[in-house]
């Protein structure tokens, strides 16, 4: 009996020391963790639990934390990432290659050089996991990959997003691809647009079949102005888009180009809506696009899957974006950049928007004369001395 209780109390003492010892490894690890990357900690596998991390959260590891650690994080998940067609989830690039592009064979070219890429990344990897000697030749390898498929997928996601002359611009000319560097800051003209209504739109739709396709053909439809007036596509916001006209790509000119693409749009708008009434069981006669527009600063992010802008006129040229259906509106800032272009062909009114949290504010309704719209496509040759990234 006396045994026993000796047997269970040294059973204890043993369970905690290694409690002690899980506690101060995991405090370690904790330490290590954080010095790294935060990673948050429901996104991680609980005890017992089979370790399969989605595509962010490997990132969150594999880009950033030891590369001592990367082959450990290899999953199911983002070896189909890494062994799959670039084309298979992009749908700008699927619709893109509807259109004739002379562009499209060096498009094909990069999407398979992307391809090979993530593979030799993942064999590189899965050495790594298995590799003591020259460690260090096997990491250089593996950052090299890395920085080679960073620098392939930022280029890749930006074709889609600009004009097939900008394309080719960008495949050929280094100094041209360099203007699209990560965080730098330009002068910008941010375009906000918004189906107005949208949720009674959807209600009133026949089936949620009909309003996604309806949505979808739409938004793709705004996106080709946008980039036919030589402006960037951002997104698709889940009832509009933004887009944006940077000085170095859309030239001194952008403000312009971004008005003629806003009228454009509510054109377009008017022919898709009125072409798609079959789509719905309510046919509302008073919808339309609220455009927001603002010009200013702002810093360009580009990363491997997302080529956006961020600052002051992206925030209220999205308030803007509540105009009335029909009505483009701009901020102050952009009135004055437009005033600066064209002081004599423009004619324009006060009208008022009402910001959440921050009161009405005025807004311009602005008209342009026709001969304002005739200016030269951008010159990036010029605009490259002009904006070089040092």
């Amino acid at each position: 009996m006396e045994e026993n209780k000796n047997n269970d109390n040294q059973s204890k003492q043993e369970n905690s020391v290694s409690n002690d010892s899980e506690k101060e490894s995991n405090s370690s690890t904790s330490r290590e963790s954080k010095e790294n990357v935060e990673v948050k900690k429901d996104l991680l596998p609980k005890k017992g639990e089979k370790e399969i991390y989605s595509k962010s959260v490997f990132d969150d590891y594999i880009f950033h934390r030891n590369t001592d650690n990367l082959s450990k994080y290899l999953t199911s998940d983002f070896n189909t990432y890494l062994t799959s067609s670039i084309f298979n989830d992009d749908f700008k690039i699927r619709n893109s290659l509807i259109y004739p592009d002379s562009t499209l064979d060096n498009q094909l070219k990069l999407a398979d050089e992307i391809n090979d890429l993530r593979k030799k990344l993942k064999k590189s990897a899965e050495e790594l996991k298995h590799t003591q000697a020259d460690k260090e030749n096997k990491i250089a390898e593996f950052e090299k990959l890395k920085s080679e498929l960073t620098a392939k997928e930022k280029t890749n996601h930006i074709l889609s997003r600009i004009s097939e002359e900008g394309r080719k611009k960008l495949l050929e000319s280094e100094g041209f691809h360099n203007l699209f560097k990560n965080s730098t800051k330009y002068d910008t003209v941010v375009v906000s647009i918004d189906i107005r209504r949208s949720t009674e739109l959807m209600l009133k739709a026949r089936t949620p079949e009909l309003f996604s396709k309806f949505i979808t053909e739409l938004s793709f439809k705004l996106s080709q102005i946008i980039i036919a007036n030589f402006g960037i596509f951002d997104k698709f916001t889940g009832d509009g888009i933004l887009a944006f006209f940077p000085k170095f790509y859309s030239g001194n000119e952008a403000v312009i180009r971004a008005i003629k693409a806003s009228n454009e749009c509510h054109l377009l708008f008017k022919e898709h809506y009125n072409n798609s009434k079959d789509c719905f069981n309510v046919f509302i006669k008073d919808v339309g696009l609220g455009i927001g527009i603002d010009f200013g600063n702002v810093t360009l992010v580009n990363t491997q899957s997302e080529l956006t802008v961020v600052g002051i006129p992206v925030v209220y040229a999205c308030r803007f974006s509540g105009a009335k259906a029909g009505e483009t509106l701009l901020n102050q800032p952009a009135k004055e950049e437009l005033m600066r272009l064209c002081p004599t062909m423009l004619s324009f009114h006060e009208s008022e928007i009402n910001i959440k949290n921050e009161g009405i504010a005025l807004g311009y309704i602005v008209s342009l004369n026709e001969a304002a719209f005739n200016v030269p496509k951008p010159n990036w040759d010029e605009l490259i001395e002009l904006y070089k990234v040092k």
